[in-house]
């Protein structure tokens, strides 16, 4: 069975780098890529930098979509770069073709592999009393959703969902929610898979491997005369914070006093018309921070925030000057801001109840901190401290500030998940 490696390495430690040695270093004859990342032109950034083999990306063509373009090339046997939202639409075809190949993966940062379905309040008791679907337990007590095979052929507003359930990509969730699963059995079908990260153990798809039983070996990346080599996680370097805590100013002040509550500026808060005051005081103290304690202006400046439905909270919240300095809270795997060095980081994370609710009734640990935190270090690694040099950042949630100083201060975060193979090597023999 194949046993993920989760390189799980601190931003700028060299794990592109060191696919892009891997790929450049393999024998076509041995070797067959998928590369997925999160953007476009990280995926063109691949297809320049891997020089002895040719990369090819899906495209749209003559009324063709890009999965059947994906399925033409996998069908090829080409080397593939391509971005998760493909990938996420992979099927029964894209499962086939990849069984007949032999295709290594490797998954540039973690990627969404389970979604809440959308779904009115009765629409699931509608399905269950129509006997549309039904729920099917597995040998291993997890809940799918089956679409009755008499009913294969309504045309409803539900056709989405059938489509799930037909693809068993369906799950059930706490009496009250749909899950869509990304189909785990992919990931077992490469002949090796490598996935490029960092604090994997707070992540959903961390969780989605626990609550499916597939294994996985934690490795770390060190630079060595050779280039760029993976090690057991056990013999990782040790990551010096201590250069960190002199490079990276976290505000101190009255600033900071709009995040003292635990719940401050999370989702929930800043839609809350109650606390319209509060998140007016909150763009203030960002454009105060920004503008007259870093003078910053928009080539030095990045913030963000949730968006809300239609940009409506991040509008609301958004520090006069500095509209072109926003970019995603989800921001990962990009170099397009490393440049930037004032930085306000307007919001408190939590998962989704429902996410969190999904695994947690399977019996998986979920553990929001470390989650919380690595949503806030991949933010602030899109920023010039991954290349080494000194930022200034405004954390106002007292909760985040002090994730982020535990951070600086300890190594307990990156301590692996029990479940992890922490003392073997990579599993590609070649390596």
């Amino acid at each position: 069975m194949t046993i993920i490696n989760v390189v799980d390495a601190p931003c700028g430690f060299g794990k592109t780098s060191w696919a892009i040695q891997y790929m450049n270093s393999m024998s076509k004859e041995s070797h067959s890529f998928i590369y997925v990342t999160p953007f476009l032109n990280e995926v063109q950034r691949i297809k320049n930098s891997v020089t002895s083999r040719t990369f090819y990306e899906p495209k749209t063509i003559n009324g063709a979509t890009k999965l059947d373009d994906l399925h033409l090339l996998l069908g090829e046997g080409k080397d593939i770069c391509t971005t998760h939202a493909l990938f996420q639409s992979a099927n029964e075809k894209t499962k086939e073709l990849l069984r007949i190949n032999n295709y290594t993966l490797i998954l540039d940062e973690v990627m969404n592999v389970i979604e809440q379905v959308p779904l009115r309040k009765n629409d699931l008791n509608l399905l269950l009393e129509a006997e549309a679907i039904k729920i099917v337990e597995d040998d291993r007590g997890l809940k799918f959703i089956r679409w009755n095979e008499e009913k294969i052929d309504y045309d409803t507003k539900y056709n989405k969902i059938k489509q799930m359930a037909l693809t068993n990509n369906l799950m059930y969730c706490n009496n009250s929610a749909l899950i869509w699963n990304f189909p785990c059995e992919i990931f077992l079908l490469f002949k090796d898979v490598f996935i490029l990260t960092y604090m994997f153990k707070g992540q959903l798809q961390r969780y989605y491997y626990d609550l499916h039983g597939i294994k996985y070996r934690y490795l770390s990346v060190i630079k060595s005369k050779d280039g760029h080599v993976l090690v057991p996680y056990d013999n990782r370097k040790p990551h010096d914070k201590s250069v960190l805590k002199d490079l990276i100013n976290v505000y101190e002040g009255k600033l900071n006093d709009v995040g003292d509550k635990p719940t401050a500026l999370s989702k929930n808060w800043l839609e809350d018309a109650k606390n319209k005051e509060m998140i007016m005081t909150l763009k203030r103290n960002a454009y105060n921070y920004l503008m007259n304690i870093c003078k910053a202006n928009k080539d030095t400046a990045l913030w963000t925030t949730i968006k809300g439905d239609k940009d409506k909270i991040m509008k609301k919240v958004k520090p006069k000057s500095f509209a072109k300095s926003f970019i995603p809270m989800t921001s990962r795997a990009t170099n397009d801001f490393k440049d930037k060095y004032h930085l306000a980081y307007l919001v408190n994370r939590f998962l989704h109840p429902i996410e969190k609710k999904f695994f947690e009734q399977y019996g998986v640990e979920v553990d929001e901190k470390t989650w919380a935190l690595s949503e806030l270090i991949q933010w602030v690694w899109r920023s010039r401290i991954r290349d080494g040099l000194p930022i200034n950042l405004y954390i106002p949630s007292k909760r985040m500030r002090e994730l982020f100083y535990s951070y600086l201060t300890s190594d307990v975060f990156e301590e692996p998940p029990k479940s992890a193979i922490t003392d073997e090597p990579p599993s590609d023999w070649h390596l």
